[in-house]
């Protein structure tokens, strides 16, 4: 174990290296602006109806909506080609030969690829929930038919972002196992969309929608908000498990 540490240490930073300059960094600002650009531009193509009861009411609808929609359909598609970006640094230019070659733990290139997969979806998160007090102020200043006013509740926007973090880590897990475990990049960005559609169908059901990997995101958003620490600890549970899982199958597995 004291060995492991300082050597996924290295290899976190000899991924950050290979992250300089593309694009899976620009993805932790474009897929949240892109999403809250989105909802602001729904908003302001609506015809002017009744405002919410209250401008804090106004900010929570607003809050929920961009957030279902970064939960629901951007963050699952946005870790699927995460995870398919960085296992492509190696898949592509086949060196999982040489880097399993090196005196390092094998362990330690799958924690540092998931230390950083992990950073770049809670970047994304943050950048989310930066841009959405901007989007209301675009409407304030445009077109507000919610009728959005007064300060913003940091609190409320900031629990389920945390939330929506936390039951994330399932599918995190499983699209990094599948990445490293298949070299095709179809194949992880087949099977991220093809789960994430299938969401759209398993997200509606009251008995498997709070269950489905793909779904827990979305869940936080149920009802008044009853299932967020149910989906919070099931998406973390379920991120260790797909963790460890991946992790036995790359420590066995051989490289061409």
């Amino acid at each position: 174990m004291s060995a492991i540490i300082p050597a996924s240490l290295r290899a976190l930073s000899a991924e950050s290296l290979k992250l300089k300059g593309t694009l899976a960094l620009r993805l932790c600002f474009i897929a949240p602006g892109l999403v809250v650009a989105l909802s602001v531009l729904q908003l302001l193509l609506s015809k002017g109806g009744q405002p919410l009861a209250t401008p804090l009411l106004a900010w929570e609808r607003f809050i929920q909506g961009v957030m279902l929609l970064w939960a629901f359909l951007m963050l699952p598609l946005y870790v699927t080609l995460q995870s398919a970006l960085l296992a492509g640094l190696e898949h592509g230019e086949r060196q999982w030969k040489h880097l399993l070659a090196l005196p390092v733990p094998r362990s330690a290139h799958y924690l540092g690829k998931l230390i950083i997969l992990i950073g770049m979806v809670a970047l994304a998160t943050l950048v989310l929930a930066a841009l959405i007090p901007l989007g209301g102020w675009l409407l304030v200043q445009l077109h507000n038919p919610l009728g959005i006013g007064g300060p913003v509740p940091w609190v409320f926007l900031g629990l389920r972002a945390a939330v929506v973090l936390a039951a994330s880590a399932c599918i995190i897990g499983l699209h990094l196992w599948i990445a490293l475990r298949w070299s095709s990049f179809t194949v992880a960005v087949a099977t991220g969309m093809t789960a994430t559609v299938a969401g759209f169908l398993i997200g509606q059901s009251a008995r498997f929608g709070p269950w489905y990997p793909w779904t827990l995101p979305m869940q936080v958003f149920a009802g008044q908000g009853e299932l967020m620490g149910q989906v919070a600890v099931t998406g973390l549970l379920g991120g260790v498990v797909a963790v460890a899982l991946g992790l036995w199958d790359f420590l066995r597995r051989e490289y061409p």
